[in-house]
């Protein structure tokens, strides 16, 4: 099958490190792997591709990001990129001639709806991470929320299928738009980073992390929704306990604050930005990886983060909140905890490390995502449904 993959959301180039851009690389790539004609048109990122990455593709549009801005300069940048994505890239995409285009749901984003308009025949797959309309008024403010979503809505309603990524998500989607025809498959992980790793020991003189201290690892954006005061808290309520935090992001200088008021700044290893490989080194160090999340209303994500601890087979402290109680298997593959709740958190992580039954649940959960939540088998379901999606058409 000839497919095209989209992307028109400015904060996701490629290359990237972030969430986001790993994901819409390992979507991409592994369309690629199972046989399939690739053509990939996305925001560049500051480096250059990887080059088997690149080779492995059929075709690759990157188109210059322009720029930084706020508010509604931010909104008309993003109606514009569209725009851009549309006239210019418009005939590549036709010449390509893809057989489905596959479209990562972006604010404004309405590039995928009107190129397949223009080819008959072509399907149009749209995948559903949040609803951004939703999401970008209530944590960024939207000045051009109506518009935002009065597309996103249109792009919904006349997509072939919908891939959202919880059932959280699903359910919004399906409120949004009552006609959508929408299903459900999860993240994944590069679970390939993860068959090997490095021994505990190693791993922690390699980051510079205590050797005989308890040490609970963090992978992820520093955003206010992630939850990792509620780690700091914790860490401050048992002396034993030690947080290493992988990543950067807005609330870092926040956090920073708060370490140093709990007075736990000396055990609170804030590691930086680090590469994806070093993300596999991290979770071989660490006693347990935490998805410390608070009470978050309509709590829909469906974290990357999330299987990459299972495929490590690190033992797991996570809130029971949204999708994660149904990836750690109700609690056969971790340890789930009342979302926001420092002192839960506390316990859990010092019971998960004198526990001999977490390791066994961790290695539970290993298997488990090895086999199922690698992104080659995401893209495996993702074709199955969008060629159904074609026959009942």
């Amino acid at each position: 099958m000839r497919i095209t993959v989209l992307c028109t959301d400015l904060g996701i180039r490629l290359p990237g490190e972030k969430g986001a851009s790993m994901h819409l690389a390992s979507i991409t790539s592994a369309f690629a792997a199972e046989g399939h004609e690739v053509q990939l048109v996305a925001v560049a990122g500051h480096e250059h591709l990887d080059p088997s990455f690149a080779a492995s593709l059929a075709d690759v549009r990157l188109l210059p990001h322009p720029g930084r801005a706020e508010g509604l300069q931010r909104e008309h940048n993003k109606l514009a990129f569209v725009e851009h994505v549309v006239t210019h890239l418009g005939p590549a995409v036709g010449e390509f001639a893809p057989q489905l285009v596959y479209e990562r749901l972006s604010l404004f984003g309405d590039a995928g709806r009107r190129l397949v308009a223009t080819m008959p025949g072509t399907h149009h797959v749209v995948e559903v991470n949040a609803l951004l309309a939703e999401e970008d008024a209530q944590w960024r403010g939207l000045q051009l929320g109506d518009l935002a979503t009065s597309i996103e809505r249109q792009v919904l309603a006349e997509a072939d299928l919908a891939v959202a990524v919880s059932e959280e998500v699903a359910q919004k989607v399906r409120h949004a738009s009552p006609t959508s025809r929408c299903v459900v498959v999860e993240n994944g992980a590069e679970v390939e980073r993860f068959r090997t790793l490095p021994t505990r020991d190693a791993a922690r003189e390699q980051l510079g992390l205590p050797g005989d201290a308890i040490v609970a690892g963090f992978v992820g954006a520093l955003r206010p929704w992630h939850g990792v005061d509620v780690a700091i808290t914790a860490v401050s309520r048992r002396s034993q306990l030690h947080l290493a935090v992988v990543g950067d992001g807005p609330v870092r200088q926040e956090l920073s604050e708060l370490a140093d008021a709990l007075g736990v700044q000396t055990r609170v290893h804030f590691l930086g930005h680090r590469s994806h490989d070093e993300v596999a080194t991290l979770l071989a160090a660490v006693d347990m990886a935490i998805a410390p999340y608070p009470a978050l209303d309509g709590f829909s994500f469906s974290p990357l983060k999330l299987y990459e601890y299972l495929a490590a087979g690190t033992p797991v402290v996570a809130s029971a909140i949204g999708q994660i109680p149904d990836a750690l298997g109700n609690g056969a593959f971790g340890t789930l905890i009342a979302p926001g709740d420092a002192e839960a958190l506390a316990a859990a992580m010092l019971r998960v490390a004198d526990d001999p039954s977490a390791a066994t649940r961790a290695a539970a959960g290993r298997a488990h995502a090895l086999a199922h939540h690698g992104w080659n088998e995401r893209a495996r379901r993702i074709v199955v449904m969008a060629e159904h999606a074609r026959a009942v058409a």
